[in-house]
C-alpha cells in the first residue's frame, strides 16, 4: 500500500484566517474516541460492540469508536478470517489491557495505573471527555480516487489553547463498517456484521509529529493513501469505510478526534447551535406555552442559508411545538439566512397537552450549500403532568431493552402521569429545579454498570431528601458499589448512597440458585405478591443479589422458603420511602408479578410518607360500603370527621371536600379501580383503600 505525506503549513501565534476552513477558530468540547479491544472468539465482546454503537448513535458528531481486533481471542483457527493488524498489539500494550472486550477513552488514565477500562464504564467516562473542553480542534474531509483507488485526506488544526505537551502527533485511521464474519456470542454464526473495525494505521503506529502546540497555532496537512484491494486476504471496500483522525499528547492522551466518510466524507464547521445549561430542561403544564431560546451562529461566510428542523421522538401528540426566527414563526422545519459569526436567536415553544410525558426536542442545523457537512443540534426538554417518573441507567444498552416492564406496570396500575427518561437528564432535571411535581422515581439500573455515577447519585439523594420516593432494582447494585472488586465503583459517595438511602448490606453476589422471588406474607405493602421464577435474561449471567435490611428497614422478599437469602428491602424516612431490589424485575419471570409489586409500590408511595394504613384505626373511622358500587361513600365510627380527599392511585386529587361523619360523598363519576381516602379528624389524619366496582 502506498502512503504519501504532502502539503503542510505551520502558522505560529494568533492567526487570523481569512479563508473558508473546515475547522473552527472558537474553543469547543472534546470528542470521544473510544478504542474497543475485541476478538472473534471473545463471547462478551458483542455485548462491547453494542456499547460502542450506543455512544456512536447517542452522541452523533460527538464520538469515535475504533474496533481493534487484537489478542488471543482474535486469533483465527482454521479458514476464519484474519481481522488483526500490526498495529493492535502496541496500542494494547500500552493501555494494559488483560481482559475482554476493553477499551480506552481517549487513552486517558481515570483510575489505577492503566488507562484499559471495562465495558461498565465506556458510556460514563465518555461522557466525563465530552463535556471536557479541548485545545485543539480537528477538522477533516475525505475525497476518492476510484481508477487509482486513492484516497485523499485533508485534515486541518487549530489550537484554541496551548497544548500541556509540546510534541502532538496526528493519528489517521482507516475503519471499515459492514464486514460479515464469525463472531462468538453474537448469536450470528459466521454472518455477524463487524463495524467500525480498524483496518490500518495510515500515518503509522504512533502517528505524524507535530511541533507547534500553542494558542493559535494552524496545522494544515493532506495525506494520500492507496486503499489496497485486500487486507489480510479481506475485501477492503471504500464504500463502507470511514476515515478516523485523533490528536494525541506524545502517544497518550488523546485531545479530541473525529471519523469521515471515506469517499466525500467532511467534519467541516458550519457552526454551532447552543442554549444556556439551567434553560434546557423545564418544567411545563397543560395549555401552557414555555420557551427556550436557542442561539445559532453561522461559520460559513457571507449570509449562508440553513435548514433548522425541530423534532421529539417521545412527545406526546397532543403536545403543541413550533419556532420563531427573525419574528417568523415556524412549526417544525424553515429555511432561514444566518450571518456569518453573530448569534441570531430562535425561540422554541412548546405547549405540553393533556398527556403526562417528559419529551426531549432536538434543534437541528443543517447547511443548505454544505449538505455533506455534519448537522449541529442541541436538545431540548419538557416535562409536564409526570408524578412517576421511569429512569433507566445509562451504563449499557440493557436498561432500554426493559423499560416496558416499569411503564407497563404503571400502566396496569392505573397511572396516567407516566414519565420516561434517563439518569443524565435527572442531573440536569434536578439541577434546574423541574422535577418539583415528580413524587417517584422508578430506577431500572437492569446490569449495568455503574448503576448510577456520583452525580446521577447525588441527582437521586437530592430529589429522596426533597421529599421523593424510589424504586431501585437491578442486580450487581451491591457489587458494584460495596464488593470492594476493582472492576466496581465503590467509594464513600457510593456506600453512603447504599447503606444510608437505600438501607441495605451487601451480603453476596448471588447465583443460579437464587431462583425464586418469594413475598415476605407479613409484610403489610408486598405480602399479598404472588410468586415467581428467577430467570436468566443476560446469556448466562446471572447474579440475583443476596442483601439484607438495616436497621430500620424492612426485608420484602426472599430467594427462599426459607427466608434466609434476602432479595429487597423497604424503608420508611421523614422524607421519603424506598423500596430496593437485588434483582432486576426484567428477571422476574411472572410478568403478573412484577405488575402487583409496581401496583403495591405506587399504592405505598401515594398513601403518603409518615402516613400509614393501619387496620386498627379501623375502629376509630370506616369508609363503606369496601368495595362500592352503589356511588356513594359513607363513614362511621367514633371520630369527628372534618374534610375527606379522594385520591387516585397516580396520586392526582378527585374529590376533595369539608364533610361530617353523617354525611356521604357521591363517587359515581369514579371509574372502577383502586383509591385512597384521607381523611381529616379531630383525631388525627387516618387513610385508608378504596375499591371502587
Amino acid at each position: 500500500m502506498k502512503r504519501h505525506f504532502l502539503l503542510f503549513l505551520f502558522v505560529t501565534g494568533l492567526l487570523n484566517i481569512s479563508a473558508q476552513t473546515l475547522v473552527s477558530t472558537d474553543v469547543q468540547l472534546k470528542n470521544a474516541v473510544l478504542e474497543e479491544f475485541t476478538g472473534i472468539h471473545c463471547v462478551y465482546c458483542p455485548e462491547g460492540h453494542a456499547i460502542a454503537a450506543s455512544i456512536l448513535e447517542n452522541n452523533p458528531g460527538r464520538s469515535v469508536a475504533i474496533a481493534i481486533h487484537q489478542g488471543s481471542f482474535a486469533v483465527p483457527s482454521g479458514s476464519e478470517p484474519d481481522y488483526r493488524t500490526p498495529w493492535g498489539n502496541s496500542i494494547a500494550t500500552q493501555a494494559g489491557v488483560n481482559s475482554y472486550p476493553s477499551a480506552t477513552v481517549n487513552r486517558h488514565l481515570f483510575t489505577g495505573n492503566v488507562t484499559n477500562i471495562s465495558r461498565g464504564d465506556w458510556v460514563s467516562r465518555s461522557t466525563e471527555i465530552m463535556a471536557q473542553e479541548s485545545p485543539v480542534n480537528v477538522g477533516v474531509e475525505s475525497s476518492y480516487n476510484e481508477s487509482t483507488r486513492e484516497l485523499t485526506i485533508h485534515v486541518e488544526l487549530y489550537y484554541t489553547s496551548d497544548a500541556s505537551e509540546a510534541s502532538n502527533f496526528i493519528n489517521v485511521a482507516l475503519l471499515q463498517d459492514h464486514i460479515f464474519g464469525p463472531q462468538t456470542g453474537g448469536g450470528a454464526g459466521n454472518n455477524y456484521e463487524h463495524m467500525h473495525m480498524l483496518r490500518d494505521m495510515i500515518t503509522g503506529q504512533w502517528g505524524e509529529e507535530i511541533m507547534t502546540t500553542t494558542t493559535g497555532s494552524f496545522v494544515d496537512k493532506t495525506y494520500i493513501y492507496t486503499v489496497p484491494e485486500t487486507i489480510t486476504n479481506i475485501p477492503c471496500i471504500v464504500e463502507d469505510c470511514q476515515i478516523a483522525v485523533f490528536v494525541t499528547e506524545t502517544h497518550q492522551e488523546v485531545l479530541s478526534g473525529d471519523v469521515v466518510d471515506a469517499i466525500g466524507g467532511t467534519n467541516q464547521f458550519i457552526g454551532n447551535v447552543t442554549i444556556n445549561e439551567t434553560n434546557e430542561i423545564q418544567a411545563g403544564s397543560n395549555g401552557a406555552s414555555t420557551t427556550y431560546t436557542v442561539q445559532a451562529n453561522s461559520n460559513i461566510e457571507g449570509n449562508e442559508e440553513f435548514e433548522i428542523t425541530l423534532t421529539s421522538e417521545d412527545a406526546p401528540a397532543d403536545w403543541v411545538t413550533s419556532f420563531t426566527v427573525n419574528g417568523i414563526v415556524y412549526e417544525n422545519q424553515a429555511i432561514v439566512t444566518l450571518p456569518y459569526h453573530i448569534d441570531t436567536p430562535i425561540d422554541v415553544i412548546v405547549t405540553p397537552g393533556s398527556s403526562a410525558a417528559l419529551a426531549n426536542f432536538k434543534l437541528e442545523m443543517k447547511s443548505v450549500s454544505i449538505p455533506q457537512a455534519p448537522a449541529k443540534y442541541v436538545h431540548i426538554y419538557t416535562i409536564s403532568g409526570v408524578e412517576n417518573l421511569v429512569v433507566n441507567a445509562t451504563g449499557g444498552p440493557e436498561p432500554i431493552t426493559y423499560q416496558h416492564i416499569y411503564v407497563d406496570g404503571l400502566a396496569a396500575a392505573g397511572s396516567t402521569t407516566v414519565g420516561l427518561t434517563d439518569a443524565e437528564i435527572i442531573v440536569k432535571g434536578m439541577n434546574a429545579g423541574a422535577f418539583d411535581a415528580v413524587r417517584n422515581m422508578y430506577l431500572n439500573i437492569a446490569w449495568t454498570f455503574p448503576a448510577l455515577t456520583l452525580t446521577q447519585m447525588e441527582a437521586v439523594k437530592a430529589f429522596m431528601d426533597n421529599g421523593g420516593n424510589i424504586l431501585i432494582a437491578g442486580q450487581d447494585i451491591g457489587w458494584d458499589f460495596m464488593s470492594g472488586d476493582a472492576a466496581g465503583h465503590g467509594s464513600p459517595e457510593a456506600t453512603d448512597f447504599y447503606q444510608n438511602y437505600l438501607h441495605a448490606n451487601y451480603v453476596s453476589d448471588g447465583n443460579t440458585a437464587n431462583n425464586l422471588f418469594i413475598a415476605e406474607t407479613t409484610d403489610e405493602v408486598y405480602g399479598a405478591v404472588a410468586q415467581s421464577s428467577v430467570v436468566d435474561v443476560y446469556g448466562g449471567n446471572m447474579y440475583p443479589e443476596q442483601i439484607s435490611a438495616r436497621e430500620g428497614a424492612l426485608q420484602s422478599f426472599y430467594y427462599n422458603a426459607t427466608k434466609t437469602k434476602c432479595a429487597a428491602v423497604r424503608a420508611e424516612t421523614e422524607n421519603y420511602k424506598v423500596v430496593y431490589f437485588g434483582v432486576g424485575l426484567e428477571m422476574i419471570q411472572n410478568v403478573d408479578v412484577c405488575n402487583q409489586i409496581i401496583n403495591a409500590t405506587l399504592n405505598w408511595f401515594d398513601i403518603g410518607v409518615g402516613v400509614t394504613e393501619t387496620p386498627g384505626l379501623n375502629s376509630f373511622v370506616k369508609v363503606f360500603p369496601n368495595p362500592n358500587s352503589t356511588g356513594k361513600l359513607q363513614f362511621e365510627g367514633n371520630i369527628n370527621l372534618n374534610s375527606v380527599e379522594i385520591i387516585d392511585l397516580s396520586g392526582k386529587s378527585i374529590a376533595n371536600q369539608t364533610i361530617t361523619n353523617s354525611e356521604s360523598i357521591d363517587i359515581s363519576n369514579l371509574h372502577s379501580g383502586m383509591y385512597l381516602v384521607k381523611m381529616i379528624t379531630n383525631e388525627g389524619v387516618f387513610t385508608s383503600k378504596l375499591s371502587v366496582k
